[in-house]
């Protein structure tokens, strides 16, 4: 019985020596990261998907044009042009030719607790989930000296107002998003040090997987009239951006627009799809107007 006894105590630790060793030979999976989740007015279903009455263009690409970048709305009012904005890009560069969109964002409501906010979640739509690129994301945020700040992206319009759609025209690709302080005075070493980590997407080889979207709204709370003067130093930025200075672009996305203007590096083509505003879309608020350009950016041939 005594024999027994040790018998067994010798062979247990043994049997547990063997579980160990066999276990760490076999390739362990593990859990999916545990990344947050973030809902859009399609997933809340404080809207539905109307079928979007796709506005006449104010222009369309020519023959060649390659878009790597471009500004879209974040307002809902403006649904029908974004909308449009998004199947015209699909047209233009089909769904697999982009795997990455790089977002940039106002941080509308600051709550960013980074100066540069980034997340590794995932927003809801109808379509499924628009997943970021865990990877490309961390290694965003090493280049900007930032840890994740996911907390803003619950309530940033800037970002959720576009995921469904995203989903719905490319359902393939994952997303890198970035809010920050939008609104001038804009701190130009802030802007270049993001244009810098961000160069390298979007080199030659990147612009043809990566899109830069620059969510933006343009003139805000001013009336009619206001509102067409400022409009007019945005197009005329937006008609030559080589030769006029990124400040005249009159938006809440200054770092954004800065960026694009970098990263261009004086050889960028554009394309007005649409240009309207809340007054011309909702006939009221005469006295406090927002305007939308949705527009794209290529290299010049």
């Amino acid at each position: 019985m005594h024999f027994k006894v040790m018998k067994n105590r010798f062979l247990l630790p043994v049997i547990f020596l063997l579980i160990v060793v066999f276990s760490c030979s076999r390739k362990i999976s593990t859990p999916a990261e545990n990344v947050p989740f973030f809902h859009t007015w399609q997933s809340l279903k404080e809207r539905e998907y109307d079928t979007p009455i796709h506005p006449a263009p104010e222009a369309l690409p020519p023959s060649g044009f390659f878009p790597w970048a471009g500004t879209v709305s974040h307002h809902l009012l403006a649904h029908d042009y974004i909308d449009s904005w998004f199947s015209s890009l699909a047209e233009i560069r089909p769904p697999e030719t982009i795997q990455r969109f790089f977002i940039l964002s106002p941080s509308h409501f600051g709550l960013s607790i980074e100066p540069y906010s980034i997340t590794t979640g995932s927003w809801g739509s109808d379509f499924g989930l628009v997943e970021s690129d865990t990877v490309k994301v961390r290694e965003i945020a090493d280049r900007l000296t930032v840890g994740l700040d996911s907390g803003v992206f619950q309530f940033e319009h800037g970002v959720s107002t576009l995921m469904p759609y995203i989903k719905k025209y490319f359902p393939q690709a994952k997303v890198v998003v970035i809010a920050y302080e939008g609104e001038p005075p804009v701190n130009i070493p802030f802007s270049i040090f993001l244009a810098e980590a961000l160069e390298r997407e979007f080199d030659k080889e990147g612009k043809q997987k990566n899109f830069l979207m620059i969510s933006t709204d343009f003139s805000h709370q001013g009336n009619v009239e206001e509102t067409k003067i400022r409009d007019a130093y945005s197009r005329s930025y937006i008609e030559a951006p080589n030769a006029v200075s990124w400040n005249m672009a009159i938006c809440d996305n200054r770092p954004g627009i800065f960026v694009l203007d970098y990263l261009g590096r004086k050889n960028l083509d554009s394309v007005i799809l649409h240009h309207t505003t809340s007054w011309e879309i909702a006939n009221k608020g005469a006295e406090d107007v927002t305007s939308y350009f949705f527009t794209y950016f290529a290299d010049k041939n």
